[in-house]
């Protein structure tokens, strides 16, 4: 038996411009087309609530049973938006240490110091684009040479790490961030954003300026003599901050080799080392989660994952993400017979804790949400491609809260057309974001609990 008549095409141009009233039309037409084929039946949910009256019943609930838990897992730092340096103690997540590992090309092709150079110094210099935490914590910073070349073709992920030489070029820097700071004025420069400057070994330097102009004749060449650095940060007893550096601006990050010739000592000269895209980069982080909160600790550490359902922890760094499951979907229609369920809307709220009160540790301000295949990768649940303002995924820090719409994955999961793996909740940009959040589970004791809220029509014959 078929439903489809020449008035959906009607039905079709409306929903284009009326998406409330499209998900009715839709709810109806679904379920006219479903009529013929099934024959299940619902879980309690609707028992007793359908008339034998109306064509259509429609329902609303907020108790459909979640199970959920965090853990841990690495994500692919190449080519991160920003790279990382500095370290931290939440009282909350425990300690972590972000660094990273790069390449540098020549800023000019061919270079040739001169017949007598002499060197001034080497400076390494960390263009900032923001920051996360206490930023006010003295940081010590190490600096190693690469052994080991890196490569552009492969993929690095947030635990890898790259072989290095023992020397600590930076000799132990130490520092601490000023992220607010509008104008560092370096020597006759005046350079309009925050920086980090660390000062890195003569050796290095001297050794840069042996080099004959064959090396200086393609990056490529040039990272045959020198395979890049890695920079990274001790940790720390308590405060700290994850400082965010644009390694790929040009303008404020840069390796610097301040030289002079012998002959002309009152003539200083500078030759800049750079990242650009085409480099190898990526960020590397190292948590320990045993120094965090006790019920924390028995999560994340522990795998008491019952804990999950009073509260989740989210992480950026490739930190934390969350394993949401809706255990009991496909009994929804265990007790219809001659009618069918269709999902009008499904919308999946994540209280934050009351953990996000201090300023320090704001939350994060996008968040992913995908589905589970059986191998463990994900996938882009369908309503993701009806655009963010309809699936969501922006925390509202006026109501402390994160929302989805799953209408669609909720719909395929009770017809069962996928297999009811779970869903992947985790931050956006987590190979590049220090932020975190705290959310309350479904059974939590205090605060706004997690739910998914389900309005549903009850289709009959």
């Amino acid at each position: 038996m078929s439903y489809l008549t020449t008035n959906n095409l009607e039905i079709h141009n409306l929903m284009k411009t009326n998406h409330s009233t499209a998900r009715l039309f839709m709810a109806l037409m679904m379920g006219m087309m479903l009529l013929a084929s099934c024959k299940k039946s619902p879980e309690t949910i609707g028992n007793g609530l359908i008339s034998d009256n109306n064509y259509i019943d429609v329902y609303h609930t907020d108790t459909v049973e979640i199970v959920c838990h965090s853990y841990w897992d690495s994500v692919a730092t190449s080519h991160a938006t920003n790279a990382l340096i500095g370290a931290m103690k939440d009282p909350v997540f425990g300690t972590t240490e972000a660094g990273f590992y790069t390449q540098f090309r020549p800023s000019v092709a061919g270079q040739s110091f001169g017949a007598n150079p002499v060197l001034d110094s080497l400076v390494l210099q960390l263009g900032m684009s923001g920051y996360y935490g206490d930023t006010t914590t003295l940081q010590t910073l190490h600096v190693y040479e690469l052994a080991d070349t890196l490569s552009v073709e492969k993929t690095y992920y947030s635990h890898s790490t790259v072989s290095t030489q023992n020397a600590d070029l930076a000799a132990g820097f130490q520092f601490r961030p000023h992220p607010k700071t509008k104008m560092n004025v370096i020597g006759t420069d005046t350079v309009g954003q925050p920086i980090i400057r660390v000062p890195l070994s003569e050796a290095l330097g001297n050794y840069l300026m042996s080099l004959d102009t064959t090396a200086f004749s393609s990056p490529d060449r040039f990272k045959e003599y020198f395979k890049g650095l890695y920079v990274a940060c001790d940790p720390v007893s308590t405060g700290g901050a994850i400082s965010y550096i644009n390694l790929t601006n040009n303008t404020f990050t840069l390796l610097q080799l301040y030289y002079h010739d012998a002959s002309t000592p009152d003539k200083p000269m500078r030759y800049n080392f750079y990242v650009t895209t085409s480099d190898a980069y990526f960020n590397h982080f190292d948590h320990d989660y045993t120094q965090g909160s006790p019920e924390f600790v028995s999560q994340v550490i522990d795998n008491e994952t019952s804990l999950g359902q009073s509260t989740i922890y989210l992480q950026g760094m490739g930190g934390l993400r969350a394993w949401l499951h809706f255990p009991r979907l496909s009994h929804w229609t265990d007790s219809l017979e001659q009618s069918h369920l269709v999902v009008n809307e499904a919308k999946l709220v994540l209280p934050a804790s009351a953990f996000l009160t201090d300023s320090i540790y704001s939350a994060p301000t996008s968040f992913v949400l995908l589905g589970f295949n059986a191998d463990s990768t994900t996938y882009l649940l369908p309503d993701y491609y009806e655009g963010s303002a309809y699936f969501g995924g922006s925390f509202d820090a006026t109501q402390q809260t994160l929302s989805f719409r799953i209408s669609e994955y909720l719909q395929n999961m009770i017809l069962e057309k996928r297999e009811n793996i779970g869903l992947c909740l985790g931050i956006n940009g987590a190979s590049y974001t220090a932020r975190r959040l705290v959310i309350n589970g479904p059974q939590c004791q205090q605060g706004e609990k997690m739910r998914l809220e389900v309005t549903y029509s009850i289709v009959n014959e």
